[in-house]
């Protein structure tokens, strides 16, 4: 229920415009700052369909405050960065908000003219999925923090997601288990 999200949270990020049209509404019901999402695939009609449904909510929808088109399409390739970028600059001129999309650190770094087709950065920050042991996992976060900042000056960043599993395999060092997911 969003009324025990807005008790917890003023912000919301979700994936998908159009796999939940009625949210934006409700999210502005309870007081929610939405930061919604467009999923982009190698699917071209869901794509219309997402970029459609955001366009549509954010005028509708004063809730709507940032758009984050793609989720990380770069690092699993179901998108080329031509086409990416042609979707984010369609997004840009439609709406009157701001748009980005999130991509690990190390995809931002690799692709750093990504950077010129978004009003703000969105980066995820996942030392798990890095094997990096639970008590260097902090220190890497923001070790990979500043090196955007640095690489990116000036340029706002957001972090999209952070944090560590409860439960999966073992990546090298890093542990998944609900003990270090609590640390």
């Amino acid at each position: 229920d969003l009324a025990i999200v807005a008790r917890l949270t003023p912000r919301l990020r979700t994936y998908s415009a159009a796999a939940f049209p009625d949210l934006p509404r409700a999210a502005q019901a309870h007081g929610l700052s939405l930061t919604l999402g467009v999923w982009l695939d190698r699917r071209r009609d869901n794509n219309a369909r997402e970029v459609s449904a955001a366009i549509e909510a954010s005028y509708r929808h004063a809730g709507v405050k940032q758009i984050i088109a793609g989720n990380e399409t770069q690092l699993l390739g179901v998108l080329s960065p031509r086409e990416l970028h042609d979707a984010l600059r369609a997004l840009r001129r439609a709406v009157r908000v701001p748009v980005s999309t999130a991509e690990p650190w190390h995809v931002w770094l690799r692709q750093p003219e990504l950077a010129k087709h978004v009003d703000f950065i969105t980066v995820h920050l996942l030392p798990y999925w890095e094997g990096v042991p639970i008590h260097a996992a902090v220190d890497h976060v923001f070790a990979r923090l500043r090196e955007m900042r640095q690489r990116f000056p000036g340029q706002r960043i957001v972090i999209g997601e952070v944090g560590w599993p409860s439960g999966g395999d073992t990546i090298r060092d890093a542990v998944a288990s609900p003990q270090n997911q609590a640390r």
